[in-house]
């Protein structure tokens, strides 16, 4: 019989079945005939140590123990790494188990006349057994596969443990995301010491078939039963664990484990196993053990002169089959019922013998495991680096700032905004876990570019906004309502370039968190932010609006939109306020009514609000006036300077508050000394304020300005104003207080509205229920009377007051009148009517 079918014969059992199907009973092979074939067809199966684990039995040894300890033991034929595999060898701690404890039965034998010393006596060399393993390579090579199969488990679960939590922890997702690898690398280390030596190690015993382990005994005792029990049942649990050893190295579990690229089964050698040897009882053990139901890939190949007795698969005795034919002809034998394990050749010529395996390596498999274990442990660990490097997952960077929707920390608001930010995460983390929530998110700008110049008035502005955020959280969460507000913040960049990003972020959030009940803020009238609105009306998230006052931008299409809520009086109406100060109430003592007005706008691309007012104005105020545009600094001084050499009387700023400082300094040193007055629109009302209140005896602001609320100190008439002011003293920041008032109404509608709609129904459809109720809704917030409109789509605030405020070097700011515009009359009165 030549060698090449044998060959082939093992190389087709030895091959393992496609991880889609289960894994195949492999057969006992039997050669028989005269010794000379059949040794060399045994020898054939080394031909298989590169690509599987491999050995060979001598079958003359003097128990079976000794032949597994060859196999398994700690320099066992079965245990070195096999390069072709390109995977761990498999492990045999079961086994060890056993070859210890009945290495140490003569000490278990005089368990009954000294159970105490008996018993220290076995725990010191258990001890001593794994502290003479446990610093050398092979047990560090353990150690590290294990860890590895168990880190495949750790990493994605601590990783998406990450992702949950950090949805209901807000601001502290970085610590999260932190934490999450080391306590990956924690909870793999320990559950990786309890596969090699713990509890999971040990439970098999208590099912064994063989000097099984009883319930609570622990494992001394269980050492000294193995250690007492009869030879023959101890030797038939040895095999029993080399084979549950195997079934566990070669098992397909639900996340990667070596299982799933296991090419090939263990080949083991066994040659002259004629009756009477111990290779001829060990060969005969393995095949009673998988009788009784114990799994395990292990092919054996043996020669023999006299085949097994027992039950055996006999080839057709019709014409002679090829032993890969033969195979194959048992392998669907083993469908019967109690077919044979015995697969036996009979040779009768020796061909030549092969030391190499000439078939190629057997690497898709193994390749294909080691890709999806990569991406188990690289995906984890670079969605950490991500979400904690730079920006962060949730956000992304646009002019060296942290843009969207996310964590406080990850955005790293402005030092003018972080105080106010920073408390009112406090007051977030302040609500218990698992509490009803409600959430409201801020869109505005909370940082600027690094080098930014001249954005302070910006800042300050947005801190105010947030400290009336704040401050009426505080009040909502400290009442007694079952149910708490929750802020988050989304930061749309300097001059609100990425609010279209940072809208994004909020309608993604809508979609993912039934809390979100509005967002508020949308505090300057842009292009970018008219896209922003555009992106939360089609995600049906209703939006209260602090100070946008440009008319185009509730405009989505043709249509307006019908979620966007608006708390300041737009500019068409602001106008007329305006216009009728100057034509007909009288600017300022010195001024004559309707005088040569020069309109300073601000150029800049996306601005909206300032080519809006000049607009405007032009069109109320025709035949008096003339325009000149600046887009920086420079350029503002030579505006000025042509602005106050045009012969006008009033120089009308509609600018932001941005380049106040610059303004004064122009006007200063071009308009003052001919007597020019400065007029400036309500972006700067809050700077203006701020500045007379830092310094109210020695301030040199002198000018008149338009503002959307009464700025002055003495005007705190009501509850609200009353928190708003007590919440920004404990707070120790200064912030704009006009600012501050349309924030705090901003989140008191929301609330208002969220209130309304739970007395309604179970609350679970807050952002439908939120919209309906802001339409309509009255109530007396921190900058006065505020009432919605019914109407079905047009929501600006009804009869909303325009203040027309002056003020002079060393004096406070005086209210010269109160207006309250419609579309036909300004209706201005005396502040103290």
């Amino acid at each position: 019989m030549p060698s090449i079918p044998v060959y082939e014969l093992i190389d087709e059992a030895q091959r393992r079945p496609s991880p889609l199907a289960g894994d195949r009973k492999l057969p006992i092979l039997v050669f028989t005939g005269d010794a000379l074939p059949t040794g060399t067809a045994v020898e054939t199966a080394e031909c298989f140590k590169l690509r599987a684990p491999y050995a060979e039995v001598n079958a003359d040894e003097t128990d079976v123990a000794t032949i597994v300890d060859r196999l398994a033991g700690e320099k066992g034929s079965l245990t070195p790494w096999v390069k072709g595999t390109l995977l761990p060898p498999p492990r045999f701690p079961l086994t060890r188990f056993v070859l210890w404890a009945w290495s140490e039965r003569e000490t278990a034998a005089g368990e009954p006349k000294d159970p105490v010393g008996v018993r220290g006596t076995l725990r010191r060399s258990l001890s001593q057994r794994r502290k003479k393993d446990a610093f050398t390579g092979s047990a560090l090579r353990v150690m590290v596969d294990y860890v590895g199969r168990t880190m495949t488990t750790w990493l994605p679960a601590t990783g998406l443990a990450t992702f949950g939590l950090q949805k209901l922890v807000d601001g502290i997702s970085l610590a999260l995301w932190l934490a999450s690898p080391i306590v990956a690398v924690i909870g793999a280390l320990l559950h990786a010491a309890l596969l090699i030596r713990g509890w999971l190690f040990y439970r098999w015993f208590r099912k064994a078939p063989y000097v099984r382990r009883r319930k609570g005994e622990d494992i001394i005792a269980y050492a000294i039963s193995v250690g007492r029990a009869d030879q023959d049942a101890v030797e038939r649990l040895m095999v029993t664990a080399l084979l549950e050893d195997l079934r566990q190295a070669y098992q397909r579990r639900v996340l990667p484990w070596p299982g799933w690229g296991r090419n090939t089964y263990p080949v083991v050698a066994l040659r002259n196993a004629d009756p009477g040897t111990m290779g001829r009882r060990f060969m005969e053990l393995l095949d009673e053990v998988r009788v009784r139901g114990q799994r395990g890939p292990l092919l054996l190949v043996a020669s023999t002169s006299e085949p097994p007795a027992g039950h055996r698969f006999d080839p057709p005795a019709t014409g002679e089959l090829e032993p890969v034919r033969q195979y194959r002809a048992w392998r669907a034998a083993i469908h019967r019922a109690e077919p044979s394990p015995y697969l036996v050749i009979r040779l009768t010529e020796a061909g030549a013998s092969r030391s190499d395996d000439p078939a190629r390596l057997l690497l898709a498999r193994p390749l294909a495991f080691w890709a999806v274990v990569l991406a188990l442990l690289v995906v984890p660990v670079m969605a950490t680096v991500t979400a904690t490097a730079g920006c962060g997952a949730e956000l992304r960077e646009v002019d060296g700032q942290c843009v969207g929707l996310g964590a406080l920390g990850k955005i790293a608001p402005h030092p003018l905004v972080a105080p106010v930010a920073r408390r009112i995460e406090e007051q977030n983390a302040a609500i218990p876990l698992g509490h009803k929530v409600f959430t409201v998110a801020y869109l505005g700008p909370l940082t600027t570019q690094p080098g930014a110049q001249f954005k302070d008035g910006q800042m300050t502005a947005v801190a105010g906004e947030l400290a009336g955020i704040g401050a009426y959280q505080k009040s909502y969460n400290t009442s007694r309502s079952d149910w708490k507000m929750k802020i988050v913040f989304a930061n749309t960049g300097q001059d609100f370039i990425s609010a279209e990003l940072a809208a994004t972020g909020i309608a993604e959030r809508a979609r993912e968190d039934s809390s979100l009940a509005a967002a508020v803020g949308f505090a300057w009238s842009r292009e970018e932010v008219k896209r922003a609105v555009g992106v939360l009306t089609r995600a049906n998230v209703p939006m209260v609006s602090t100070v946008t006052t440009v008319g185009d931008i509730a405009e989505v299409g043709d249509r307006r939109s019908a979620f966007l809520f608006r708390l300041a009086v737009v500019n068409s109406l602001q106008m007329r306020a305006t216009v009728h100060w100057l034509e007909t109430l009288g600017l300022a003592e010195g001024v004559d009514r309707k005088p040569e007005v020069a309109v300073v706008w601000q150029r800049q691309d996306g601005e909206l609000y300032s080519q809006d007012l000049k607009e405007l104005f032009l069109e109320e105020y025709p035949g008096q006036s003339a325009d000149f545009s600046f887009g920086d600094d420079a350029s503002l001084g030579v505006a000025m300077r042509e602005a106050c050499g045009s012969g006008a009387e009033v120089i009308y700023y509609t600018g932001r508050a941005d380049f106040l400082s610059s303004l004064r300094r122009d006007w200063g040193a071009s308009c003052e000394q001919r007597e020019i007055r400065l007029l400036a629109s309500d972006d700067v009302t809050g700077s203006v304020a701020k500045d007379v209140r830092s310094n109210p005896a020695a301030h040199d602001v002198s000018m008149s300005f338009v503002s959307l609320t009464d700025v002055r100190d003495t005007s705190l008439t009501n509850q609200s104003q009353q928190t708003l002011r007590r919440w920004i003293a404990e707070s120790g920041v200064g912030v704009s207080f006009a600012h501050a008032a349309f924030g705090f109404d901003a989140a008191q509608a929301v609330a208002i509205a969220f209130s309304a709609y739970r007395t309604q129904s179970e609350a679970d459809d807050i952002l439908s229920g939120v919209h309906y109720n802001l339409r309509g809704q009255a109530f007396d917030g921190a900058t006065g009377k505020v009432s919605f409109s019914e109407h079905a789509t047009d929501h600006d605030a009804q009869g909303r007051e325009v203040w027309l405020m002056t003020v002079e070097s060393g004096r406070p700011i005086q209210a010269t009148w109160v207006c309250r515009p419609t579309a036909t009359a300004a209706e201005c009165a005396s502040p103290s009517e």
